[in-house]
């Protein structure tokens, strides 16, 4: 920002002394550094949405029974994925679980596999076999 301020007054400076070929070159000057910080802006602009997306997106995010809720979303979601890439990737299932008591829920971006009795906490069953 101060070197906006000073080339205004350089430009002011030689208006007032009748340059007119140097002040072309400083409002050139100037013009250049007002497309700088128009840029500069903008991309503080879309980066500080971001950050408060995800801080919004984390207040809405609850840690319970070891996978993550949502308010208002009674589907988990894979805290492998949220805590790792911060990817909000629903649990696929409930799934009856063969031979055995409780469900598997199935992450299909990383595909690991929960397995849960209903009121317990969720249990890795089947650890990723990607990412």
């Amino acid at each position: 920002m101060a070197n906006v301020v000073d080339t205004v007054k350089i430009i002011y400076d030689l208006a007032m002394k009748g340059k007119t070929l140097e002040l072309q070159e400083k409002l050139m000057q100037l013009r250049e550094q007002a497309l700088e910080l128009q840029e500069e802006n903008f991309r503080l602009r879309e980066e500080n949405g971001k950050l408060k997306e995800r801080v919004e997106l984390k207040e809405t995010m609850k840690f319970k029974r070891k996978v993550y809720f949502r308010d208002d979303d009674e589907i988990p979601f894979c805290a492998y994925c949220y805590d790792r890439h911060q990817l909000l990737i629903h649990l696929s299932g409930p799934e009856p679980n063969p031979g055995a008591r409780g469900h598997l829920y199935t992450c299909q971006e990383c595909s690991t596999t929960y397995w849960t009795d209903g009121e317990e906490d969720f249990t890795v069953w089947k650890d990723r076999c990607r990412k």
